[in-house]
């Protein structure tokens, strides 16, 4: 994309207030770059046929997307930070001078799916970015100059999985896989499924409702960079570039997506921002559901809260304080029966174990 001149904050501002003042422009972490170090904070292509006809059916799309939810199964509001008091989504991070966004915006999806599926807020899930875009992204020909897509790094996760941050952590270079701990195959998250929801706000917001959150591209405008809070509607018609973010919620009462974003708490609603509906394409391009997310790792630093079985075999299961109910299954009976003896003693001490589990079983237990 072109580098544009800088946005004047007081014309906007000025424009805003002709508009009633829908969102507030401000000065912060974003507005403080140069233009050609804020254009590397995106990172998905643009075509600009495509552009144009998405960007001609936004009034449709927001139509679709407010009357998304009449007499449907799911909410009217839905927001992943607070869910009965708790909050599902990870801490928002910062990808600085590298076009990948889609990491950030499909590893956030698959860390916010794995907690709330699992109903388990305080779930240690800060995956790997670096493994996404520089390991998969690099094969496929992605740089820090070109970005990437979501579909087929969803592929990827899907059929491969992606490690957690300690065993390939993110610099913002490009770089090869050779950080890459050799033993991530026994650490690491895989999605279960994902379906393409582009163009389909009822899809959107169901499985926001069910797994927590949804990964989406929007075309970035001049103006959004000066984002600080309330629901975004652009104001110029001057294109910066793609970008690619999780959504973690929306509000019919106010029209509006709720998404996290990959530039740091200083920007917008402490990384959080709220958008229009149909505004910027944020429903029409590059929208995916992930369905779930199965994890295989070590989680350590857990005491069992409780424990339950019955007659059947292969039927016993723990509950973590950090990772909610587990089966044990290690497809041994007497392998099955020491492991909940072990557990049931730490869990009568008080103490601490840890659990390797795959696909939500169990396999192995070290309790101390």
């Amino acid at each position: 994309m072109p580098v544009n001149e800088p946005i004047d904050l007081a014309e906007l501002r000025a424009a805003l207030e002709r508009a009633d003042n829908p969102w507030r422009a401000v000065s912060n972490s974003m507005t403080r770059l140069t233009e050609e170090q804020r254009v590397t904070r995106l990172g998905v292509p643009v075509d600009e046929a495509e552009h144009a006809e998405i960007m001609a059916a936004q009034e449709p799309q927001a139509a679709a997307a407010r009357e998304a939810t009449a007499g449907a199964e799911f909410p009217s509001s839905f927001d992943l930070r607070d869910i009965g008091g708790l909050d599902y989504t990870t801490p928002v991070k910062d990808q600085k001078s590298c076009g990948s966004c889609v990491a950030f915006g499909t590893v956030a999806t698959m860390e916010h799916v794995v907690r709330y599926t699992d109903r388990a807020p305080f779930l240690p899930t800060d995956l790997s970015e670096a493994h996404a875009f520089y390991g998969y992204g690099r094969e496929a020909g992605a740089t820090c100059e070109t970005g990437w897509l979501p579909e087929p790094l969803l592929e990827k996760a899907r059929d491969s999985g992606i490690t957690f941050e300690d065993y390939f952590p993110y610099t913002d270079r490009n770089q090869d896989s050779s950080k890459l701990n050799p033993d991530w195959p026994n650490r690491h998250a895989k999605v279960v499924n994902w379906t393409n929801d582009t163009n389909d706000p009822a899809a959107i917001k169901r499985d926001i409702a069910t797994y927590g959150s949804v990964v989406t591209c929007f075309y970035v405008y001049q103006d959004f960079f000066s984002y600080g809070g309330g629901v975004y509607r652009r104001q110029t018609d001057t294109l910066a570039g793609g970008h690619c973010v999780s959504l973690v919620g929306y509000d019919d009462a106010q029209a509006c997506w709720i998404a996290k974003n990959s530039w740091g708490t200083d920007w917008g609603e402490q990384g959080f921002f709220r958008i229009g509906y149909g505004e910027c394409g944020i429903e029409s391009w590059h929208t995916c559901g992930v369905q779930g997310v199965s994890l295989r790792a070590w989680l350590a630093d857990q005491r069992i809260l409780g424990l339950w079985s019955n007659e059947a075999d292969a039927n016993v299961w723990a509950y973590g304080e950090l990772r909610g109910w587990l089966s044990l299954g290690s497809d041994v009976s007497s392998t099955d029966a020491a492991m909940l003896a072990a557990l049931a003693a730490s869990k009568s001490a008080g103490a601490k174990v840890g659990l390797f589990e795959d696909s939500g079983r169990v396999q192995q237990v070290y309790a101390w």
